[in-house]
């Protein structure tokens, strides 16, 4: 018998792969993005959202008998459901067990390093942290920060009162700063929440305690939650872990196990790189305590783009250049002129990420005098050209 194409593409089917998905901590991210390559490769997706019983007589999984299993693994429930799979698997979480599987996990040292370089950019010298004890998650991304911070000349402080946001919080800062001789609402402090729920906990709580929220207390979160950050009335600065590109990553590598699987005999693990920081309101202010410094950054903020150099800011400033330049020496990291250039390369940077503009547009907009210069200055910073920047983000979103 003789199958034409038409005819086994029929039979490929009427028999799809069917792939489960267990996210005990449910992240409709991750979700997402499995169900984008599940639609792709043919699969059938299986995910029920109550998972709490998985090793149940009851249970919804009871009888399932698929073909590949991407999992969060948290607790003993789906280890032992789980390794008596023969099929593929890979686990989403950090959790210690003894299955030879490979693992997809964000890479939380880069969240780490991006925290800090974010706050220390707006002059935080000390980034505050929330003490979660145990939490696996936290306690890498904590490494990482403090890994970073010794490399960036920043301390790390962190509170122990409470792992909840709640007024013991805001008591053991208090605390912290009357016995440096300071006062909370006249300080300018940095605040590390390993994610967005935190984040906007914290939020909450200084609204309502009137504490200004970045002025007093710059907060940066991460996981940037589109449906956390859509609930506050103050924009939230996060990194963004990219959950769903997590979700395609594990998707493609299941693809590949289903194609060449020979038992659990890999324990490899993969970590999807974070996209960046996203900068919003609850950061976006120098925590500089000279004022003409302070006021000086602001002006190159809202100026940059317009080919300023400067004796521009010097002059806006009403002081001489060399004035200007001996303030930003001692109060910040940089000089006004590398401001100016760090801004518009970050600018540069966010357009090419969201935008098809050409560099001649990207260029004008952005305040470099020609394409060649934006290229130069580009390559300088971010060690590859604005095209091949743009062509690897478009790879890591599709």
């Amino acid at each position: 018998m003789v199958f034409h194409h038409s005819d086994l593409q029929k039979v490929l089917m009427l028999k799809p792969k069917h792939i489960l998905l267990l996210l005990e901590w449910y992240d409709y991210r991750i979700h997402k993005g499995v169900a984008q390559m599940a639609r792709k490769y043919g699969w059938q997706l299986d995910c029920p959202k109550n998972q709490s019983n998985i090793s149940s007589k009851s249970g919804i999984l009871k009888d399932w008998d698929g073909d590949g299993c991407i999992a969060m693994i948290q607790c003993d429930k789906t280890f032992e459901y789980l390794s008596n799979k023969h099929i593929p698997l890979i686990d989403l979480g950090l959790m210690d067990h003894e299955i030879a599987i490979p693992r997809m996990i964000t890479d939380n040292e880069k969240i780490g390093k991006l925290a800090v370089e974010h706050l220390r950019e707006f002059g935080h010298k000390e980034i505050f942290v929330i003490d979660h004890g145990k939490n696996m998650m936290f306690q890498e991304r904590l490494k990482s920060l403090q890994k970073f911070a010794r490399i960036n000349s920043c301390k790390v402080t962190i509170l122990k009162s409470s792992s909840e946001i709640q007024n013991e919080i805001i008591n053991e800062l208090e605390s912290i700063l009357e016995k440096r001789g300071q006062k909370l609402r006249e300080s300018s402090l940095g605040f590390f929440a390993y994610n967005d729920v935190i984040a906007a906990d914290l939020i909450s709580l200084c609204l309502r305690k009137d504490i200004r929220v970045p002025e007093n207390i710059a907060i940066l979160g991460v996981d940037n939650d589109d449906l956390i950050i859509s609930s506050l009335i103050l924009g939230l600065s996060s990194v963004d872990s990219d959950q769903e590109g997590l979700g395609r990553s594990s998707a493609r590598l299941m693809h590949k196990l289903l194609a060449n699987y020979k038992g659990h005999t890999s324990e490899e693990v993969f970590r999807h790189a974070p996209k960046g920081v996203v900068t919003r309101r609850s950061t976006n202010c120098y925590a500089v305590r000279n004022p003409l410094v302070s006021n000086a950054l602001h002006w190159i903020q809202n100026n940059f783009y317009k080919g300023i150099q400067a004796t521009d800011v010097a002059a806006a400033m009403g002081v001489t250049q060399q004035g200007l330049q001996k303030a930003f020496a001692k109060s910040y990291i940089r000089s006004p002129g590398n401001e100016i250039r760090n801004q518009r390369l970050e600018s540069v940077a966010f357009l090419l990420q969201t935008t098809n503009a050409n560099l001649e547009t990207i260029a004008k907009n952005c305040g470099f005098y020609s394409v060649n210069s934006l290229i130069n200055s580009f390559r300088k910073k971010y060690d590859t050209t604005p095209g091949k920047f743009r062509e690897l983000n478009k790879k890591a979103n599709s």
